[in-house]
């Protein structure tokens, strides 16, 4: 009987342990995940579609090498398609009164994706003229335009590169003057502007490209005072009120020091003292000229004599 119930033992468990599994999994699928058509607009007299670039299959997973990923642009429910690697189209030019439609898809290594939903647009007479830019300045922390009058608002793309999807800002239809400070002193940035009237969009303007340069001296130090005792200085003042200044130049005489502080000792102190603030961009502010203060040695039982010199040390 024991040996019977040892041989039924396996049996048993596997019975017992039915319960405890689970379920088959799907098949991985091979399968690029469907486009979502983002923007469709016409820009001057062309079409332009833009879709999100696909990354995943459409279980889910990450698409190991997207940049793999192609895509065919069915226009018009099948009359034509359009193979491209790009994730955006600019199609053929567009009449006015035209109705043409769209659908996005991917493929990947043999496998495509159902097509999007399908977007259509229909076209309208292009905005021929372009912003007109009178004058640029740039200068510390800012870049301005000018422009002449107009009826219609205006995007704004800087540092852009096609398609020139998403405008960096839009200024409202008669903006005259426009200031970006949301820039940085020795940097280089380019602009370009096009008309824009809900989804119709002029030309761009040529490029207006811009190196911001910092040409405004800080505030000199404040309160300075040199104190002078055998021959060498101890140099002091207050900081410049300028928020960009980085340090202090300072010349006695023939000599230069520079630093971050605002003190400075001196062995062989001879000539004029002149204090220098220093901003970001390397501008000199205007010399502060310490009084100098002579203190005399131990005859003088440590008094200390003051001369209003500007600076001058004899």
């Amino acid at each position: 009987m024991k040996r019977i119930l040892l041989t039924l033992l396996p049996f048993l468990f596997s019975f017992t342990m039915c319960g405890h599994r689970e379920d088959p999994k799907p098949p991985l699928s091979k399968t690029p995940s469907t486009p979502k058509i983002k923007k469709c607009f016409q820009s001057f007299n062309r079409p332009l579609l833009y879709w999100d670039a696909v990354v995943n299959f459409d279980d889910g997973r990450k698409i190991p090498v997207p940049s793999e990923v192609t895509y065919e642009v069915i226009v018009n429910f099948g009359r034509r398609s359009v193979k491209t690697e790009k994730n955006y189209l600019e199609d053929k030019e567009i009449a006015p009164g035209e109705k043409r439609c769209f659908s996005v898809v991917a493929c990947y290594r043999g496998h495509k994706s159902q097509p999007s939903e399908p977007v259509c647009i229909i076209g309208k007479n292009p905005v021929e003229a372009v912003p007109q830019v009178r004058s640029v300045k740039s200068g510390d922390g800012f870049v301005e335009f000018k422009f002449s009058p107009s009826e219609l608002n205006i995007e704004v793309f800087r540092n852009g590169k096609p398609p020139f999807i998403t405008p960096y800002t839009i200024l409202k239809e008669g903006t005259a003057v426009w200031r970006d400070e949301n820039v940085k002193n020795g940097r280089s940035y380019v602009y370009r502007f096009r008309f824009s009237k809900g989804n119709l969009k002029g030309k761009l303007t040529r490029p207006f490209r811009t190196v911001l340069e910092d040409r405004i001296p800080p505030m000199p130090p404040q309160n300075p005072v040199a104190y002078l005792t055998n021959g060498s200085c101890l140099i002091l003042w207050e900081a410049s009120p300028s928020k960009d200044t980085v340090g202090y130049l300072v010349k006695v005489g023939k000599k230069e020091f520079k630093t971050d502080g605002i003190s400075l000792f001196v062995k062989g102190c001879r000539g004029r003292i002149e204090i220098f603030a220093v901003d970001k961009a390397g501008n000199l502010s205007k010399p502060a000229l310490p009084e100098v203060i002579r203190e005399k040695g131990s005859s003088s039982n440590g008094k200390q004599v003051r001369h209003a010199s500007n600076g001058e040390l004899h």
